[in-house]
């Protein structure tokens, strides 16, 4: 869908040689979003002349090293100059007094934003109306629906998203891009609706690797803290991978089977060192576990701040807060347990295996609007806080993308993201 639109590094390096201007970029975008937009509608607001303006200012001067790249921002995300709605109608024209610390890290390294595109309500399950740029009878997945379709679509080259559960590596295998949810606690979520403080987490959209390690390095506000057990760093050497099928999670289609094979035999090709991992015992309930903690801290952090109005909210969300209001704190403390001891079990496996390969969904994108995907294939990494991203390696017959995911043994995303970049040259070469 993306056609030949550029990546965000190559408008970076156009820029900086002098082949296009900051406005040169920055008109490409919104020609795409005039384009494709009115079908697929993963912007809630358009920005252009902010963008324009922003874009000439940048003609004639140097910001920092993203400039040149234009993103989109997820609704959730505060700007001081468009409105932030965070996906719901209570928050109609809400209006935030600044930007979030990662817009404004963004913008003071020089990327343009270029709008505002769709979450769910509040980043939960509640569809948006975004449409899947692939299929659009089909959902784009959520919450991150806005970003994962602009990317996929060629509007921008970067979004920025949020994960809670499985908000960026799920609508990114159904769009089929790159969504990268980082090491949790990797940037700063102020300015971000807080829906859970354990588990939510910033993450990248993007269509290559080199793509989501620039817009890393600008956001990375230091060493993310370890929840649990230290986990150690990567271990040198060959890339090694182990292929884990989930099946004890959900069960998936013949589609995602395929594309794990694929992957699989195609990184054994290029000399990663492959093997199969049954399903460590601590690791069998997580996806329930998450769900646990999710429920707890999404109730509390509601009733904090819609107060009586959370009586107004969707009720696919009221449904998560009253399975919140019902967790007893001796359930909500062994789910934080269970974490733990799943990392204390992750300690051996990351002796030996850089990466684990296992599916971003259990499926390509469902057929309709009313649902935005089952994140259970996601649930375990975000309760981990383990890097994880879902990598667009697979596409049906009919065009359909089939996403699979890497997710990181170590703490260190930057190495992460080293061996996922090797992971896509093996895999598009």
């Amino acid at each position: 869908m993306s056609g030949d639109a550029q990546t965000g590094t190559e408008a970076i390096a156009a820029v900086a040689t002098g082949a296009a201007s900051v406005s040169d970029v920055v008109a490409a975008c919104l020609a795409q979003v005039a384009e494709l937009d009115g079908g697929i509608g993963a912007f809630r607001i358009v920005d252009e002349q902010g963008a324009r303006g922003r874009a000439k200012q940048l003609d004639d001067a140097v910001a920092g090293p993203l400039q040149g790249l234009v993103v989109g921002i997820k609704d959730v995300i505060d700007t001081a100059d468009l409105p932030t709605g965070y996906g719901s109608a209570l928050f109609a024209g809400h209006q935030p007094a600044a930007d979030a610390d990662a817009v404004a890290a963004l913008r003071r390294a020089g990327a343009i934003v270029l709008g505002k595109t769709e979450s769910t309500e509040f980043a939960m399950f509640q569809p948006t109306r975004t449409r899947n740029p692939v299929d659009p009878g089909r959902t784009p997945g959520g919450s991150s629906s806005g970003s994962a379709a602009a990317v996929a679509a060629g509007m921008v080259p970067v979004a920025l998203g949020t994960q809670t559960a499985g908000s960026v590596v799920r609508p990114a295998a159904y769009c089929g891009v790159y969504g990268f949810k980082p090491t949790w606690g990797w940037t700063s979520t102020t300015g971000i609706w807080r829906l859970s403080e354990s588990l939510d987490t910033v993450g990248l959209f993007a269509r290559s690797v080199a793509d989501l390690l620039l817009t890393y390095r600008v956001l990375r506000t230091g060493t993310p803290p370890v929840a649990g057990s230290a986990v150690p760093p990567y271990p040198p050497g060959k890339p090694s991978v182990a292929v884990l099928s989930g099946a004890e999670w959900g069960s998936c289609d013949g589609d995602v089977r395929d594309a794990l094979s694929a992957v699989a035999d195609r990184l054994a090709d290029h000399g990663w060192r492959v093997r199969e991992m049954a399903m460590p015992p601590a690791w069998r309930h997580l996806p329930g576990q998450q769900e646990v903690v999710m429920a707890a801290e999404v109730a509390k952090n509601l009733h904090a701040t819609l107060g009586e109005r959370v009586g107004q909210i969707s009720a696919s969300a009221r449904a998560i807060v009253e399975r919140g209001d019902r967790c007893l704190a001796s359930e909500y403390l062994a789910a934080l347990e269970a974490r733990d001891e799943a990392l204390r079990a992750l300690v051996p496996l990351s002796a030996v295996t850089d990466l684990v390969l296992a599916p971003s969904a259990l499926g390509a994108a469902p057929a309709g609007l009313k649902h935005t995907g089952d994140p259970v294939m996601c649930r375990a990494w975000t309760l981990l806080g383990l890097p994880a991203a879902n990598v667009p390696a697979w596409r049906r017959p009919d065009g359909l993308p089939i996403g699979v995911q890497f997710i990181g043994t170590g703490r260190d995303d930057v190495s992460y993201l080293t061996r996922l970049a090797l992971a896509e040259a093996a895999l598009t070469h």
